[in-house]
This record gives C-alpha cells, structure tokens and sequence, in this order.
C-alpha cells in the first residue's frame, strides 16, 4: 500500500521548465509545487558562483582561478529538496529559469544561506499566477 513510485524533478516541474520569470516568482512555483505534494523542503538565499551551474559549453575558461573569486559571487535563490538543490535564479533576475543542480556539480554548503519565508500558493494560484505573466510578457 505504500507510495514507493519515484517521481523525477522532470515529472514534477515540467509544466514550468519552459517559463522564464522572476527569480521570486519560480520560488513560489517550487515551493507551490512541493507543498501540494507534501514534498519536505527549505528556501533559501545564497551567495553561489553562477559558474557552478552554467553550462560548461559557455565557460571556455572554466581553468581560470577567476571563476573562485569570492567577487564573482552572487545572491541566488535555492530550494533544497528530495530531488537535489533547485536554483530558481538570481534575487534580482526577471527572466530566470528553475534548474535543478547537477548531482555531480560541487556541492552547495547551505549553511551560509539565509532561509526564506515564501507564501504558499495553491496550484491554482500558480496557474493563475503563469497566465498572468504570460500574459502580461506578451502585451
């Protein structure tokens, strides 16, 4: 009886891979997504290294000692869950998409995240919320 199907982040975030919002707004989506199916999880804020989590295809000079500077760091957006850790973007990005970290990427020490209170919105309110700025990105 009990529920030992696995669901992939791909399954359960698809309908909003494709989006590209405000880094505020794909935090409200995962944490909408993940409390409608009782997932347990903790938003936070975080200084990361973007090259962390863009592809390497665009980083020609990924051997560069630049690429650890503690000045390339910038505040991101983190949902830690089942899956991995989600990136939902920059705190100041309007056109962010929700990522899932690689499971072979470095690991983000969370410690130094400070924890986020984010609304809890119903799928509903989450349909809504996408139709709008659908909508809105098209006017």
């Amino acid at each position: 009886m009990a529920h030992s199907e696995s669901i992939t982040f791909e399954q359960v975030f698809q309908p909003y891979l494709h989006l590209r919002l405000a880094a505020f707004e794909n935090l409200k989506i995962v944490v909408g997504v993940l409390a409608a199916l009782e997932k347990h999880y903790s938003a936070f804020e975080i200084e990361l290294n973007p090259q962390l989590f863009i592809s390497q295809a665009k980083d020609k000079s990924s051997s560069s000692a630049e690429g650890k500077s503690p000045l390339n760091l910038k505040p991101y957006y983190i949902v830690e869950t089942e899956f991995g850790n989600i990136v939902c973007g920059r705190t100041n990005g309007y056109e962010e998409a929700i990522k899932l970290i690689a499971t072979d990427a470095e690991p983000i020490d969370l410690s130094s995240g400070k924890s986020v209170n984010v609304p809890i919105l119903s799928l509903q309110q989450i349909s809504f919320m996408c139709v709008e700025t659908s909508h809105f990105d098209h006017c």
